[in-house]
């Protein structure tokens, strides 16, 4: 049970990264782009050389009509810039935009180890892979089909805006991309400028879990980031990358606010925390500031993760955001 549970949670954290094991896990950074800055409102020159988050240069000779996304915040973002109609196959993982599994051809069910002949029936011309979760030998086979395939893996907010250009560069939509990225910014901006109010001494202690075994996002993840520029202090700032908790730990600690990103597979995850033996004296659960976060908001790094950002201010401070 803990095993399904742990896969299904890190295939969304990120798109399809694995959390292992106790102690921490740092992610790996983005090594992408020497993407060629371009005029926005230009059309892409073909053929077009970028480096991905592997490392690795990914040549695409012409403007991608058939588009497979084994990434559900790749497919986010190929939607967002207007490419649904190139999309032809995406995972079972893919829930955004709504009924997006049935707008494609085939839907896989293993993105870690997609069916290589299905890939070659599709006759995609680019292919687009997670990099966090996958077997190397399966991005080699699928980089063998000699068909374009980058590998995207932010881990921040601004490689998430660096990774949607760059799918706007390869796709001829960077006009879009830029709009897209212009708006985000914007936003993420005004959400600092509005909690820049909090003085420091009043900013909310927050403990974050991602399953009810208590793994959490420290130092240098994506979500410690949003906690972070949200105005919350993570009590887990002791932790690289992802870490285990225990309950003593928590409670020693006493955050102010809980959120959890798990209630998508497990409904009564905020009842269960408030229930939890030994936590009905730590001030979040006093309070009765338990929040649930919209896992896919929060931990994918596409055009919605900063809605996201915005969710997490809001349930931290409501009264700034009235």
């Amino acid at each position: 049970m803990l095993k399904n549970k742990t896969l299904s949670l890190l295939i969304l954290l990120f798109s399809l990264a694995l959390l292992t094991g106790c102690g921490s896990t740092t992610p790996k950074s983005n090594a992408q782009s020497d993407v060629p800055k371009t005029d926005p409102t230009t059309e892409t020159a073909y053929p077009l050389t970028v480096k991905d988050d592997s490392g690795n240069n990914v040549t695409v000779s012409s403007q991608p009509k058939r588009i497979v996304s084994m990434v559900p915040s790749a497919t986010e973002t190929l939607f967002a810039l207007g490419l649904e109609e190139n999309v032809v196959a995406v995972t079972k993982w893919d829930d955004y935009p709504v009924d997006v599994q049935k707008k494609t051809e085939y839907v896989f069910q293993d993105s870690l180890n997609p069916n290589i002949e299905q890939i070659l029936k599709l006759n995609p011309d680019l292919i687009v892979l997670g990099l966090m979760g996958h077997d190397p030998k399966s991005i080699e086979a699928i980089r063998n089909l000699k068909v374009p395939v980058i590998t995207v893996n932010p881990q921040t907010l601004e490689a998430t805006y660096l990774t949607i250009e760059t799918i706007g560069q390869l796709t001829n939509t960077q006009k879009q991309a830029d709009q897209l990225v212009s708006a985000m910014k914007e936003k993420e901006q005004s959400i600092v400028k509005t909690v820049s109010k909090i003085n420091s001494a009043d900013r909310l202690k927050v403990w974050t879990e991602v399953d009810d075994n208590l793994f959490t996002p420290g130092q240098g993840t994506f979500l410690n980031e949003l906690l972070t520029k949200a105005g919350g202090i993570n009590i887990a700032d002791d932790v690289q990358g992802w870490g285990q908790y225990n309950s003593e730990q928590v409670i020693t600690k006493n955050p102010q606010v809980i959120f959890e990103t798990y209630d998508y597979y497990q409904k009564d995850a905020v009842a269960n925390i408030i229930a939890r033996n030994g936590w009905q004296n730590i001030d979040a659960v006093k309070n009765k500031h338990v929040v649930g976060l919209d896992s896919n908001m929060v931990t994918r790094p596409g055009p919605r993760i900063v809605d996201g950002l915005e969710s997490i201010a809001k349930a931290l401070y409501p009264d700034l955001f009235q």
